[in-house]
């Protein structure tokens, strides 16, 4: 039997009204964004292989790091979580291989002495957790926010912002288009939520009026009404 590891976020509201309690789920947050079953390594599989031996696994370590850090907003971490994350694209790292190399990229660690090919990608935070050193974050600072509130400031600096100041009444926003363009990888959901979401609405001031297609989809489309003053805040 092989464990699965992964890690649910669940964002909620709770509004209680006289003796009825009313939960409001706004955000799942799935970590890693697919989960998948364990296979048996075939022939057709050997391609993946010559790719994970072009790439050494200090390579492979930072790469992953740097994608969570973006991904989540969030500069902490432990070994375990980065190889659970870099197994989706390279399923046959070892695990103690790799764990003896997040050890060596972190010189503030009691043990890397004891390893090869030392790094310096990694701040030891103790009890197993790490954060990515500056100097290989390579962000901006508004990247270093969780997925649905960089969604959200996105799309109303570069789509609602301008709108408004063109003196539209109504923007119709792909969710598609979002999702490439912050460079998210298996997010649509996460970008749908934000994009109906009352706190994106509120803040932009403005109104949802329609949703086409499919529900989380690339093609799912969101129409808004906009006022004709341009009083959106910062």
């Amino acid at each position: 039997m092989k464990k699965l590891n992964f890690s649910i976020t669940i964002n909620l509201s709770l509004t209680l009204k006289k003796d009825e309690a009313h939960i409001n789920i706004k955000d799942v947050d799935l970590i890693p964004a697919v989960v998948s079953l364990p296979y048996r390594l075939k022939s057709s599989d050997r391609a993946d292989s010559s790719e994970t031996k072009k790439k050494t696994v200090h390579d492979i370590i930072l790469q992953t790091a740097q994608k969570y850090v973006i991904d989540t907003g969030q500069n902490e971490f432990t070994g375990a979580k980065l190889f659970n994350l870099s197994l989706l694209d390279h399923p046959r790292l070892k695990r103690n291989t790799f764990a003896a190399q997040v050890i060596a990229a972190a010189p503030a660690h009691p043990s890397p002495r004891h390893y090869p090919n030392q790094k310096d990608y990694f701040t030891y935070l103790g009890k197993g957790k790490y954060k990515l050193n500056e100097k290989y974050l390579a962000i901006t600072e508004d990247q270093m926010l969780p997925p649905s509130d960089r969604v959200r400031q996105y799309v109303k600096r570069k789509y609602i912002k301008p709108a408004k100041k063109d003196g539209r009444e109504t923007l119709s926003i792909r969710a598609g288009d979002i999702h490439k363009e912050l460079g998210f990888s298996r997010r649509i959901p996460v970008v749908c939520s934000a994009l109906r979401s009352r706190k994106f609405l509120k803040n932009c001031d403005i109104e949802l009026t329609y949703i086409g297609g499919p529900n989380n989809s690339t093609t799912t489309t969101f129409t808004y009404q906009l006022k004709k003053d341009d009083s959106i805040t910062s």
